[in-house]
């Protein structure tokens, strides 16, 4: 098994947009016919330090790591996470409102 984590930050004003942007495109419906998948949650704090952040995480399974870098190379994938806006000029411009920060990692699972 292979899953992939995208740990996003976000402004706590922001996180409930995200949340939907996230949900409304990762149903199990748009995900069902992606090969190798197996599941997809999404998680939220807020950070105890402070609660003008929000994190969330999604984390995703895989049936092995070829059947997720198969669907980063898809148009499904591309027209999941295209920009509304494609033609942003500068740094600041591409930052998605809201968002400060997105890691991903990606694991093997061992056991």
């Amino acid at each position: 098994m292979y899953i992939v984590t995208n740990t996003i930050q976000t402004e706590t004003d922001h996180s409930q947009k995200i949340i939907q942007q996230f949900t409304a495109g990762h149903t199990k419906e748009s995900m069902d016919a992606v090969e190798g998948f197996l599941d997809f949650q999404l998680m939220q704090r807020e950070l105890p330090d402070n609660p003008e952040i929000t994190e969330l995480v999604v984390l995703s399974r895989w049936e092995s790591k070829k059947h997720q870098k198969n669907w980063v190379q898809s148009q499904s994938f591309k027209k999941m996470h295209q920009r509304k806006n494609p033609q942003e000029k500068t740094d600041s411009e591409k930052k998605r409102p809201g968002i400060i920060s997105s890691t991903i990692a990606e694991y093997e699972v061992l056991t």
